[in-house]
């Protein structure tokens, strides 16, 4: 960290000095004051801390985001134990998390965590086709210290201590020392197994601290986002956390940000765009976004559509999250096949990883909200973001694609992910999703670039003859002629992974190499 205080400790001091000051409201208008956090998340180490947690244990962490949420997070921490956020799709690596990284000795979960693992409810579920596929995670190890919240359920463990039981106390365990780790979080790519990653108190606060200023948050805005890591720089700053459903549609989440009178908003750039079309309520003067490039067709359409809000680009990862910010001017400065990231956040030391003669290499990140190590490895203070990027002489990022999704043809580079949202917007009455991929020749190892494109229309012979036809014939105003792909391929659906909705190059590869459709005139 630069000085600041851990954000326990600084949200403790918030809870003891503003109790009545309102620090997050829900979808049905639900309020927690800061003093309310502060009890809830004191009153969580402390029963965590009285049924034997250690400093150094794990704590696995499977509640949906809601104030709860947040004060079982943060008192975890404050009884030195570690989060390990029990995410769906980790798999494998939640097991050895448990096994070898922080010793998992206690659940705080949601109640339809335990009965969804259990019949009747798990065969109900696996029926649905909303929840057919669920990996729920397993807390059925015996000895676990249970804390639930939620609807009384069958499935939940007999010892389980209901939150509302929770015994409440004005005093809390130290915070102790920074460097400790803190929490455990889970990431993955387009081909990458998930992995580990694991951030000290110090890198986690870093993080939290470096988002209040890149996003200019204060006591008087009122944050509207579903992302856990806006809503606690929102609360570090004092303001108020207007906390929408992740499944919230674009409707419902623009309905709820209009009763908050929302100052900021933050989501990744299609929810953005997609609230945004309906129409920002007056108040939201502030767009954040992240999770996904912010190329400037997003900046034009969204200047279209809520002229004169202020637009940030937010830079990070989950091994360091935030890196840089650019304003919307900044992004739509952008030179040719590349997107601005702005200039790194104070701290945040960049390097590009072996350049090639355009300059482009993979970024590397050194700063203080950088993980600590990814779990089961040595501590590293680099991050290699899988980033390609440039370093201009005047230290503006820019962003060229990813490394795994990059590809190479002759000697050009292709970046899928610049060109890919510049078609969706120019077809937009035709194509609803897209994706370049690339695939190798068996020989030469040389690829042959693929466009799988999904109609609006559904797949039939004729849309994908005008599909081939359409790209070709807009592709001189969208890209380099050396990234034209050689084939257009007309499928129903383009394969993704997770909730993030990443692509999965394998699947889409195996897709496309079913039967080509279109091809190059």
């Amino acid at each position: 960290m630069t000085g600041e205080a851990d954000l326990v400790t600084t949200l403790l001091a918030r809870a003891a000095a503003e109790p009545h000051r309102v620090s997050v409201r829900d979808h049905r208008g639900r309020s927690v004051t800061y003093g309310e956090l502060g009890t809830d998340l004191t009153a969580v180490a402390a029963h965590l801390t009285t049924h034997g947690l250690v400093r150094g244990d794990g704590v696995l962490l499977a509640v949906r985001p809601s104030p709860r949420a947040v004060a079982a997070a943060l008192g975890v921490v404050l009884a030195g134990g570690v989060v390990v956020v029990a995410d769906p799709g980790a798999g494998q690596a939640l097991l050895d998390v448990r096994r070898r990284t922080a010793p998992v000795r206690a659940a705080v979960a949601d109640t339809v965590v335990h009965a969804a693992t259990r019949r009747p409810f798990s065969t109900v579920l696996a029926r649905l086709p909303a929840t057919s596929g669920l990996q729920l995670p397993d807390l059925s190890a015996p000895g676990l210290v249970h804390v639930v919240t939620g609807p009384r359920l069958p499935g939940v463990p007999r010892s389980a201590t209901r939150w509302e039981h929770l015994t409440r106390s004005s005093t809390a365990p130290g915070v102790g020392d920074p460097a400790r780790d803190a929490l455990v979080v889970f990431t993955s790519g387009s081909t990458a197994a998930p992995r580990a990653v694991v951030h000290t108190l110090a890198s986690l606060s870093a993080g939290v601290h470096a988002a209040v200023s890149a996003l200019g948050l204060d006591a008087g805005a009122v944050v509207h986002t579903d992302q856990l890591m806006i809503g606690l720089p929102s609360l570090v700053a004092g303001a108020v956390w207007s906390l929408p459903p992740v499944t919230a549609s674009p409707a419902a989440w623009l309905r709820q940000a209009g009763w908050e009178s929302a100052t900021h908003a933050y989501a990744v750039p299609a929810k953005v765009l997609a609230a945004a079309t309906h129409g920002l309520p007056p108040s939201v003067r502030h767009v954040a976004m992240g999770g996904a490039p912010v190329l400037p067709a997003t900046v034009r359409r969204l200047a279209r559509l809520a002229p004169g809000v202020d637009v940030r680009a937010l830079y990070g990862l989950t091994e360091a999250l935030p890196v840089a910010v650019a304003t919307g001017a900044e992004v739509l400065a952008s030179p040719i096949a590349r997107t601005s990231l702005g200039r790194p956040l104070p701290g945040v030391l960049v390097r590009i990883d072996a350049p090639g003669s355009d300059g482009v290499g993979e970024i590397v990140v050194r700063a203080p909200q950088a993980r600590h190590r990814l779990a089961g490895e040595r501590p590293d203070d680099e991050v290699r973001t899988g980033d390609l990027g440039e370093l201009l002489p005047d230290g503006t990022l820019l962003l060229a694609g990813r490394a795994k999704n990059m590809i190479i043809r002759g000697q050009t580079n292709i970046y899928p992910e610049l060109v890919e949202p510049l078609l969706l917007e120019r077809l937009s009455e035709h194509v609803r999703d897209c994706a370049l991929v690339g695939v190798p020749h068996p020989v030469t190892g040389d690829e042959r670039v693929v466009l799988a494109v999904v109609p609006v229309r559904g797949v039939t012979e004729r849309l994908a003859r005008e599909a081939s036809r359409l790209v070709h014939r807009a592709w001189p105003a969208l890209a380099d002629e050396a990234w034209r792909p050689d084939d257009v391929v007309v499928v129903e659906s383009v394969p993704r992974r997770g909730r993030s909705g990443a692509l999965d190059l394998e699947a889409l590869r195996a897709l496309v190499t079913d039967g080509r459709v279109g091809t190059a005139p």
